[in-house]
């Protein structure tokens, strides 16, 4: 009995023994799933908007600025636009100044077109005036109720007159302002004056015309 015992107890611990081997040496380890990192693109980048500041598409544009000089004929006037020397021909040109126009002298500079930099080849002048801090482009519509040789008047819905001179101004030469019906010169023409006005140091003004079209 006691060696039947014996025999288990040995056959007992030998079983043990394979089974603590068998766990040992069958271990296996389990690989942890690895995430893979996303790829990272490099945000799109946007050119940078190139930013051009809209030209004036007004028919008439004003630059005031100072005479820096003048050719010895007239043929051509440079004037300093902001730290910019701007060349441009006078030919043609109406010039209405008071004093010479020379060195250091101010003007307004009446012109049609664009003028770039210091490129004035797309500007053509039309008018040179006294300089005038506040001087812009006005129209004004009404009937005309006087025409002389230099000037002539017309009058708005408001009764009120107004004067302008004949200075090479753009329509005239098309009989826009009719034929004198009676001893006034008035011909009753309805017509639209593009026009500035220049306010001369002992407070006279005059209007000057850019552009007289008929406004039937």
């Amino acid at each position: 009995m006691k060696r039947t015992l014996i025999v288990i107890m040995a056959l007992c611990a030998a079983l043990a023994f394979t089974a603590c081997g068998k766990s040992s040496g069958n271990t296996e380890t389990t690989p942890v799933p690895t995430t893979a990192e996303p790829e990272t693109k490099e945000p799109a980048t946007t050119p940078a908007a190139t930013l051009e500041a809209p030209g004036s598409t007004a028919e008439f544009k004003i630059l005031t600025c100072n005479v820096e000089s003048v050719s010895d004929t007239l043929e051509d006037m440079t004037v300093k636009n902001g730290d910019t020397e701007v060349k441009f021909n006078l030919n043609g040109v109406v010039i209405e100044t008071t004093y010479e126009l020379k060195e250091g002298i101010p003007v307004s500079i009446i012109y049609k077109g664009e003028i770039s930099g210091d490129d004035a080849a797309n500007a053509k002048i039309v008018l040179v005036l006294d300089a005038q801090e506040n001087m812009e482009v006005k129209t004004m519509t009404g009937s005309v109720t006087d025409q002389a040789m230099s000037s002539f008047t017309i009058r708005d819905d408001k009764g009120e007159e107004t004067g302008f001179l004949k200075d090479n101004c753009e329509g005239l030469n098309t009989g826009v302002l009719g034929q004198a019906t009676d001893d006034s010169n008035g011909s009753g023409a309805m017509v639209k004056v593009t026009y500035v006005t220049v306010t001369y140091d002992a407070g006279s003004e005059s209007n000057f015309p850019l552009k007289v079209e008929s406004a039937k």
